[in-house]
């Protein structure tokens, strides 16, 4: 991770320096924090409350000409870990990424925590994307278009190093869309991803996913399904984004196969979830054509009723391989003070199939609470 840390640094640097000097260095400096509150009574005798620190990182982005870098740091949990760790160089219509951050995989895994509708994103968001990568990503984009690919390493660059899997990935993403002032957009596509398989390892690799569900505060996974023997991957994933001044629906459905070693039946879990917001005060939804992610209302002040419906099937009979299935339902209201604070409060029900986690034996319910700012 040193060697590419150093390799980012002088990269920036010649980058930077070939510049004319008649251009000048922006340089703004970020922050935000998500502080979180649940209450529930599963698993307990009693009703209990749930707190912690969710997020807080510090980090910047710098412009100077056609080049960008960003740099965030987290400092959540007790630990410090490297987030987003991006040089990008701009074209006409496009722009060369090199660094750690996710790959253009899920509508809503690619949009800011802060903008989320909820929380975190939906049980099959979780389920069938990843976390960051270290690799290359080429974005291009029209009024009405949006296209990416990249190759990754199988591996964040905190985990680079003592434990690293040894596997590439290519993901490519596409976008058709039409928008119109008052902010009227309708935005369709897909995603497409394959992972060759892990190489020297000392036993046959095993694979897993999981799904933390609609909270991560309990002690365990709702959904998880370990693979053995696993070999190569291949998933996609279809979206759909509708906003009005008013209102705004976003949807996506997963398909995943995990291919396996020595004639084994491959593993094909499955999902997805709808959701919509609708405004009681504010107008519009910001949207970003450059990368093609939507996210919190356009206006500084707004009031959102927002709802979700996701479900996910990780069990499949073919393969033999059960890691649960599960049906949740959210409701709630997102209040942003201005484009610094806001307050989330939400509740969700959840119905629990079958081989889930054993901790979840039967169907519950839960309310959480968030705090952020953003700088």
């Amino acid at each position: 991770m040193k060697q590419f840390v150093w390799f980012f640094f002088w990269w920036v640097v010649i980058g930077l320096s070939s510049v004319s000097a008649q251009e000048s260095l922006k340089i703004k400096f970020r922050s935000r924090a998500l502080l979180d509150a649940m209450v529930s009574g599963y698993g307990k005798e009693d009703v209990q409350g749930y707190y912690r620190l969710e997020d807080f990182r510090v980090g910047f982005k710098a412009v100077y000409g056609h080049w960008e870098a960003k740099a965030d740091i987290g400092l959540g949990g007790g630990k410090v870990a490297i987030k987003d760790l991006l040089l990008n160089y701009h074209f006409k219509n496009s722009v060369l990424s090199l660094g750690n951050a996710y790959e253009p995989f899920s509508l809503d895994m690619l949009i800011s925590t802060a903008d989320l509708r909820f929380h975190q994103s939906a049980a099959s968001v979780l389920a069938f994307s990843d976390s960051r990568k270290l690799g290359v990503t080429y974005h291009f984009y029209t009024d009405s278009w949006y296209a990416a690919t990249g190759v990754y390493t199988h591996n964040d660059i905190n985990k680079i190093g003592e434990g690293q899997k040894n596997a590439f990935v290519s993901t490519s993403r596409a976008v058709w869309r039409k928008q119109r002032e008052a902010h009227h957009l309708i935005h369709v596509g897909g995603a497409f991803s394959f992972r060759t398989k892990q190489v020297n390892t000392e036993e046959p690799p095993m694979g897993t996913v999981d799904s933390e569900g609609i909270t991560s505060m309990f002690p365990a996974s709702l959904l998880e399904a370990e693979i053995p023997d696993m070999g190569t991957e291949v998933k996609g994933v279809i979206e759909a984004l509708y906003t009005t001044p008013r209102w705004m629906v976003q949807a996506e459905y997963y398909f995943d196969r995990l291919n396996r070693t020595d004639s084994k039946k491959a593993y094909r879990p499955h999902g997805g979830y709808i959701q919509g917001g609708f405004l009681l005060k504010g107008s519009g939804f910001a949207y970003d054509a450059m990368y093609g992610i939507p996210s919190r209302p356009a206006t500084p002040q707004a009031i959102e009723l927002v709802a979700r419906l996701n479900y996910t099937d990780m069990n499949d009979n073919r393969a033999g391989i059960y890691g649960g299935e599960e049906t949740d339902l959210s409701l709630g209201v997102n209040w942003y003070l201005n484009q610094y604070f806001g307050v989330k409060l939400n509740g969700s029900y959840v119905w629990v199939g079958e081989h889930c986690n054993a901790f979840y034996k039967k169907d519950f319910f839960l309310a959480q609470l968030r705090l952020q700012y953003i700088f």
